[in-house]
């Protein structure tokens, strides 16, 4: 829908899985929106890095026929910028509990530089495009009171606002140099008060890269969920029960903990998607939560409904202390049985293999391009650096 807004140019940016291309703000805003629709994009970072940094680099590179070593510099640029400013937010909860989405506001600096290292802007347009795209940083978690869709273009925005800000710079637009401490109007004073760090945008610079403190969703729902599901996979592995024999599940965590992922009531896709209740349930109930458990909903099962009404959240944990749900499952015989799963897999500290990353990729591109174009792209990511011109690459992902 969003693409209709927009007239197509031969000249622009290609819109993934289409035959489509629009100007590069645009398809970054299509495509960014796109990658986080079905939660199934990275983690990390400013909260979903990917979502925002590849299709702004994408865009960027695709209109100006930029080499696959740019492209690869760039994404580790945005990578690093939009996971330095959460840090110097004062971290993910402190700056999303005031209702910021960080995805959204982080991520459109990390999406500012990384497009403006396409360009190849010099230092003080690179400055411009960081203060120009920091004028529109928005995006908030009001789509939590009623499951709107707003979440899905939280990232396809701040991938919009970072290629336009860096274009904009590039043809001589300024931009507020001190768009982050600035006493009046600077990011810090104005989205994260006290709570801000500034020193952590400098800390370990040059050592330590963001893009490898990324993680890889195994499953298609809010990152916050995974080590939950995680822990009922072991429990019903390690004592041999399914979801027909679970009286309850009691998830113990903290008040956040049930303000993040402990909705039950489904509505909307989004409801299931930001809910731990209805995750178990659909895993208990078929051992995965992958994207067909999402959509369509499968609260119609009286089975399923049952099991996310049997289930809630517990606050009893020390609400200062950043940790995963341990989940307790009361089985019809009477046992009580707990496991908490301190580290998610997908986590670089539990990775998924490359063999689960590529089963991953596979699902969702061979439905829409074929199991043909699915090798050419594997095989042309493969060898980036070796790209010329990266509309090699924004090809083969049109139909």
């Amino acid at each position: 829908g969003m693409a209709m807004l927009h007239r197509p140019d031969p000249n622009g940016a290609m819109l993934w899985g289409q035959g489509v291309r629009l100007p590069a703000g645009a398809a970054a805003l299509v495509n960014g929106t796109t990658a986080h629709a079905r939660e199934m994009d990275d983690f990390d970072g400013c909260g979903h890095t990917g979502a925002v940094v590849v299709p702004t680099v994408c865009a960027t590179a695709d209109v100006i026929h930029a080499d696959g070593r740019t492209v690869m510099a760039a994404i580790a640029a945005g990578y690093d910028i939009a996971g330095r400013m959460l840090e110097a937010s004062g971290g993910y909860q402190p700056h999303n509990g005031r209702g910021w989405h960080s995805t959204a506001t982080c991520g459109s600096f990390g999406a500012a530089a990384a497009a403006a290292k396409v360009l190849g802007l010099p230092a003080e347009q690179f400055t411009h495009a960081l203060g120009i795209a920091g004028t529109y940083v928005g995006g908030v978690w009001a789509f939590m009171a009623d499951g709107a869709m707003t979440k899905r273009l939280h990232p396809g925005k701040a991938a919009e606002n970072g290629v336009n800000a860096a274009f904009l710079a590039k043809g001589g637009m300024t931009g507020p140099a001190q768009i982050l401490e600035a006493k009046w109007g600077g990011f810090f004073p104005t989205y994260c008060g006290d709570s801000a760090r500034p020193q952590a945008l400098l800390e370990e610079l040059g050592e330590r890269n963001w893009i490898l403190s990324t993680g890889i969703k195994p499953y298609a729902c809010c990152r916050g969920a995974h080590a939950g599901i995680d822990a009922l996979l072991h429990l019903m592995q390690t004592h041999g029960f399914d979801g027909e024999q679970i009286a309850q599940i009691l998830i113990h965590g903290t008040e956040y903990t049930e303000r993040l992922v402990g909705n039950r009531r489904i509505q909307t896709v989004l409801d299931a998607q930001m809910s731990l209740p209805y995750a178990l349930a659909v895993t208990a109930f078929g051992g995965r939560a992958d994207l067909p458990q999402f959509d369509p909903l499968r609260t119609s099962e009286p089975r399923v409904q049952q099991l996310l009404d049997n289930t809630r959240v517990v606050a009893d944990r020390d609400p200062d202390v950043r940790m995963t749900p341990e989940i307790e499952v009361v089985l019809k015989d009477g046992r009580s049985l707990s496991h908490q799963v301190l580290v998610a897999k997908g986590d670089p500290r539990n990775p998924v293999t490359d063999e689960e990353l590529l089963a991953k990729a596979r699902s969702l591109i061979v439905p829409v391009l074929g199991e043909t174009r699915f090798q050419q792209i594997v095989d042309t990511i493969g060898e980036l650096e070796q790209v010329s011109d990266f509309r090699t690459v924004t090809g083969l992902l049109a139909i």
